[in-house]
């Protein structure tokens, strides 16, 4: 999709975990002035940094953010993952396919 949007070279991905919390929120701010995109991954591995998150989402002002800045989210299902963000968003989700050979298929 970001290929579509032209937007591939502005893409910022990052996967969350033990420290990058601080990591990905000076990225969030940098592409909200630039108007690229970033990629949060496995947003279920960084449970404590998400309260930050939901706040940081919650202060966005639409006025101040540059048109073309997006933010997505990838998660496996979580207690943890705030709600807020949930109802204010977009979701996708993916089944895992059954079987292991439908499973294989899918990988490639």
């Amino acid at each position: 999709f970001a290929g579509e949007m032209k937007m591939s070279k502005k893409l910022i991905v990052i996967s969350l975990g033990q420290g990058q919390g601080p990591i990905a929120e000076k990225l969030m701010g940098q592409a909200m002035e630039k108007g690229t995109w970033v990629l949060l991954q496995n947003c279920h591995l960084a449970s404590s940094w998400m309260p930050r998150l939901e706040a940081i989402v919650e202060q966005y002002d639409a006025e101040a953010i540059h048109r073309d800045f997006r933010l997505w989210l990838t998660s496996m299902p979580s207690d943890k993952f705030p709600v807020s963000i949930l109802q204010n968003s977009v979701k996708m989700t993916i089944e895992p396919p059954r079987g292991v050979k439908m499973n294989m298929k899918g990988s490639y």
